[in-house]
């Protein structure tokens, strides 16, 4: 029997004869002292009783750990039940926040599937121990010591490292199954968790041998459903490093991040239109912190094909009390260039869509309101469909949390009118639990693909309609690798599918290169990846460093090339992004 648990459980209860009291976190207790920092737990049979199940998306944090941890001295041990060996790094517990450049140890189970223990001196050091059977139970202890780190499976030890120093405590809290990485949730497990003890010394090799004792029990592995068919398996999938780039790109700067100068600190969501014959790039830009009510909605226009821009200009800075209108997305039409902007009260309080036309006689923005409400933030431009509606794809979001589901949504104009459209939800498949459903589309005749950002794994969620968008297959995960980052797709004049994002195997969640999935003419899966850019560009136009995030991409095609605009954080942190863009030929996208 299966149940779900929001906050898991604490007992302090001693197991092993120590000569101070240790402390025990189980699923069996009766108080709450470990608090699920992401996701929830589910409860299932444990070495005895009961134990935590964690799905890839949870993370877990025992309170009351950290004056023992802090003595330099200590002994965990953790009853660990492993359920996937290629999830990448799976940490079963740890004592970091890599953002906050806060590093001390980490116990897992590894990239190469063997349980291994990492120890920060100057840079990791690791001890690495056996490969587990999917299934069954393990005890992993890690004995730490001022001059020393050991690790042991199932009583046996398995090596240990020699420290230069004692390992330096840090404000990163304990967690279980994965870091909570200032908010976000890094290498999470996907198995059991039974009966974690810390204790407040080093334990010898013999009672960590006499603590355990072996467990019969073998769990048997739930089944995933199979993976949406996005990527084509025939064709290998490279590593980022291995990827080739596209040819004869060229780069330039829409707006270079520059907060000494200007005063903006957050700039995200670059959106494009071709109008008039003048390329219009909008972003949303805050003097204070992202998804705040200083946020406004800007735009510049460039009459060279983006190789020089205008100033910056409003389309709406949000002058109604306490209300922020922030990045959206174009639509030239006709004669007219319509805005669609996501805005939003307080802080992320009743997120709603309000529409914009530009007067091209004065240069200036009528402003229609509030045309879509519910939590609908549009993301990537409307297309038109052949029954003559337009379909625009987005989420519906309120005020931020890792841990929910904020589903993807598509909002479909009543023909040309584009102050009219009908909000449709698209339904989650019951196995994604977290859910930052930014979203992007491509159409086919009557069939409609959604692609969307996942908040459990680096994977794109993909969702289908054979109707216009009017009804939709659940958001399901997907065989494609995708940063955890909002995704632009579309077709190409010559009916190659793409999508922008970040996609390399065994990438993670990391936002760089920035990539383009292409697929073959009229096909619906993708078969080739290219690098649109890498960290360092070389002497090419907008930041390089050795780490950053290229994220948020927008694209539209013009006169055989494709605009390609994302955000650069030049290596900074909280959305301290420059607006840039690349410039594709579409004859270096084709696919053999």
């Amino acid at each position: 029997m299966i149940r779900t648990l929001l906050l898991s459980l604490f007992v302090s209860v001693p197991v092993l004869t120590v000569a101070s009291e240790p402390v025990r976190w189980s699923a069996d207790s009766t108080q709450s002292s470990v608090v699920a920092t992401h996701g929830k737990a589910e409860i299932g049979a444990g070495i005895e009783g009961e134990s935590w199940l964690l799905n890839g998306q949870t993370v877990l944090e025992p309170q009351g750990a950290r004056d023992v941890l802090e003595t330099g001295e200590h002994s965990i041990v953790v009853w660990v039940n492993p359920y996937r060996l290629d999830s990448g790094q799976q940490i079963i517990a740890a004592k970091n926040r890599y953002s906050l450049d806060e590093r001390e140890w980490s116990l897992m189970l590894d990239r190469n599937h063997r349980f291994s223990l990492y120890v920060h001196q100057n840079g990791w050091r690791t001890i690495s121990g056996p490969v587990p059977e999917l299934g069954h139970w393990y005890q992993l202890c890690l004995v730490m010591k001022p001059d020393q780190v050991e690790l042991y499976v199932n009583g046996q030890l398995s090596g240990s490292v020699k420290l230069d120093r004692p390992v330096q405590p840090t404000d990163a809290p304990l967690t279980l199954g994965g870091v909570n990485d200032d908010g976000i949730a890094r290498q999470t497990w996907y198995g059991a968790i039974d009966e974690v003890q810390l204790m407040p010394r080093a334990l010898s090799s013999k009672e960590v041998a006499a603590s355990y004792h072996p467990v019969g029990l073998v769990h048997d592995i739930p089944t995933p459903p199979p993976p949406f068919p996005l990527w084509d398996e025939n064709s290998p999938l490279a590593p980022a490093n291995d990827l080739l780039e596209v040819a004869n790109v060229d780069f330039h700067v829409i707006k270079k991040w520059d907060k000494p100068r200007d005063g903006y600190t957050f700039l995200h969501g670059v959106a494009f239109a071709w109008h008039q014959g003048k390329l219009f790039a909008s972003i949303g830009h805050n003097q204070g912190d992202e998804n705040t009510v200083t946020e406004e909605a800007q735009y510049r226009v460039s009459e060279d094909e983006g190789k020089t821009w205008g100033p910056l200009q409003i389309i709406d800075a949000g002058d109604e009390d306490n209300l922020a209108v922030s990045h959206g997305v174009f639509l030239s039409h006709g004669r007219t260039l319509w805005a669609f902007q996501g805005a939003y009260y307080g802080r992320m309080d009743n997120i709603h869509t309000r529409a914009y036309q530009l007067d091209d006689s004065t240069g200036k923005w009528k402003s229609l309101g509030v045309i879509i409400e519910q939590g609908f933030w549009p993301m990537n431009q409307p297309v038109r469909m052949d029954d003559g509606n337009w379909i625009m794809p987005g989420f519906l979001g309120r005020r931020y949390s890792g841990d929910d589901v904020f589903p993807a949504a598509v909002a479909i104009s009543r023909g040309a009118d584009f102050t009219q459209w009908d909000l449709v939800k698209i339904p989650v498949e019951p196995s994604v639990h977290r859910m930052w459903g930014e979203s992007s589309l491509w159409v086919d005749g009557p069939t409609v693909f959604n692609v969307a950002r996942y908040g459990g794994d680096a994977k794109a969620l993909v969702a289908k309609s054979d109707d216009y968008g009017r009804t939709w297959s659940s958001s399901a995960i997907s065989n494609l690798p995708m940063a955890t980052s909002k995704p632009a797709a579309g077709v190409l004049s010559n009916g190659q599918r793409y999508l922008v994002c970040t996609t390399a195997a065994k990438n993670g969640g990391k936002r760089s290169p920035l990539t383009i999935a292409v697929s073959r003419p009229g096909e619906n899966v993708f078969s080739k990846v290219f690098v649109i850019r890498r960290s360092m560009n070389g002497g090419a136009p907008g930041e390089s460093a050795p780490s950053l995030s290229l994220s948020y991409p927008c694209a539209l095609e013009h006169d055989g090339k494709l605009y390609v605009g994302y955000s650069n954080n030049g290596g900074r942190r909280a959305n301290q992004n420059s607006a840039e863009m690349a410039v594709l030929p579409l004859e270096s996208l084709q696919v053999p």
